[in-house]
């Protein structure tokens, strides 16, 4: 005979076969490129967002260089256009003006006509640099966009249970 004892009570559980996760996410890129930095090994522990790892940045950024001139350029002939617009809606207000003031005979016809026919194609030069302008915004949000994602993120909580790739290998843009 023996007193009761309170204590820890100890279960032990076996069993036998292969152990899976839960949910299991593989992660890639979606840019091509080398692999610059690689900040996780097997068995980390990662939080959603995490940097995982890191391309090489440097053709990214001189994308978003080129982007940006490109835009500089795009509205420097935006403003261009816009003083042509200015110079042939005066020229055009002369002729009228002058046609009004001799009662038709001055300017001729074809003179009017051409004034007529400069202003609307400074008005579609306009229109046309006004397009490249958000041509060249959408390119430089587009090359922006490719520069974020040259940081590999973790999508979700969790482990990391194999790493595929090492620092200087290069990775083709297909989700490995």
């Amino acid at each position: 005979t023996e007193a009761a004892v309170r204590g820890g009570l100890v279960v032990t559980v076996s069993a036998t076969g292969n152990l899976q996760p839960t949910n299991q996410v593989d992660v890639g890129s979606e840019l091509s490129g080398i692999v610059e930095r690689v900040l996780v090994d097997d068995n980390d522990r990662v939080t959603r967002g995490q940097v995982l790892a890191q391309l090489d940045l440097s053709k990214l950024r001189d994308a978003v260089a080129r982007s940006r001139a490109s835009l500089a350029a795009a509205e420097a002939q935006v403003l261009q256009a816009q003083a042509t617009v200015a110079e042939a809606r005066a020229e055009l207000a002369r002729y009228q003006q002058v046609a009004e003031l001799s009662g038709g005979k001055v300017p001729s016809r074809s003179e009017m006509d051409s004034a007529e026919a400069r202003m609307k194609r400074a008005s579609a030069d306009e229109a046309s640099a006004q397009a490249s302008v958000t041509q060249a915004r959408a390119s430089l949000r587009s090359d922006e966009t490719n520069l974020q994602k040259a940081s590999i993120r973790s999508p979700i909580d969790g482990i990391v249970l194999s790493r595929a790739v090492e620092p200087g290998q290069t990775v083709a843009a297909a989700f490995q």
